[in-house]
């Protein structure tokens, strides 16, 4: 058996040190994950930009060909069990 028990003080100072290694640790992280979430929200911002102008797009073409030249664009697209659907 060991009967070895730190002093107070040495205690004390291990504890200071491994709340520092922590906060070092925890800002660390930070910096790192702040740099991965800046370039994941980047990609995801971009793909939903592109999205919502292909739908925009889309929607536009799809109004003015109906109205223009009375072309069903979803019709042609998805075909009449599409439009027999609604």
């Amino acid at each position: 058996m060991n009967t070895y028990r730190p002093s107070q003080t040495s205690s004390i100072w291990l504890v200071a040190l491994k709340i520092l290694l922590l906060i070092l640790c925890l800002y660390i992280s930070a910096v790192i994950l702040g740099k991965i979430f800046t370039l994941l929200f980047a990609v995801t911002f971009f793909i939903i930009r592109l999205a919502i102008i292909v739908v925009a797009a889309f929607l536009v073409l799809h109004f003015f060909l109906k109205l223009l030249f009375q072309i069903d664009l979803l019709q042609i697209i998805f075909g009449r069990r599409f439009s027999l659907r609604r």
